[in-house]
């Protein structure tokens, strides 16, 4: 019976929707500021293959976003945090090509990043590309704010 109920609990752990809670995306997130109410990021250091996670504070609200480029090049932002799941306050991880979330698993491919919206999708930021450099408003990310638990209101 041990060996049993044992081997039931490696099955349910090795699943991918009992697995993501005990995940650790081991995430690098960096703070970020803004210049008279502007985030400029050097988007030549967000590599294909990665996403670059960041972190903008202000007016005692914190707001996560990353920033990836699709398989074509082309930069998509968003903020870390599911559109139905943000409450869990997991936020997503780069997995096989694709944004997961770390809450319930779905998958959504980095093209579709700010195209498809609503639902479980990445909440779209929208920002300026001037050369390699991204630029959000603090506006912007301030209006995602009550996506992330524990911001005031």
């Amino acid at each position: 019976m041990r060996v049993l109920v044992t081997g039931i609990l490696i099955l349910l752990l090795a699943s991918p929707v009992f697995a993501f809670p005990f995940f650790n995306s081991g995430k690098s997130v960096k703070q970020v500021t803004d210049a008279d109410g502007v985030i400029n990021i050097d988007a030549a250091a967000v590599k294909p293959s990665l996403a670059a996670y960041f972190r903008y504070a202000a007016r005692g609200k914190k707001v996560d976003f990353f920033i990836v480029r699709d398989g074509q090049g082309a930069i998509r932002v968003a903020l870390d945090a599911c559109e139905v799941c943000w409450r869990e306050g997991k936020g997503y991880v780069l997995n096989n090509g694709a944004m997961q979330c770390l809450n319930c698993g779905r998958q959504f491919a980095l093209n579709r990043i700010g195209v498809i919206v609503g639902g479980c999708n990445p909440h779209a930021v929208k920002f300026s590309l001037n050369g390699e450099t991204v630029s959000i408003t603090a506006a912007e990310l301030l209006s995602g704010s009550g996506y992330f638990p524990g911001n005031a209101q």
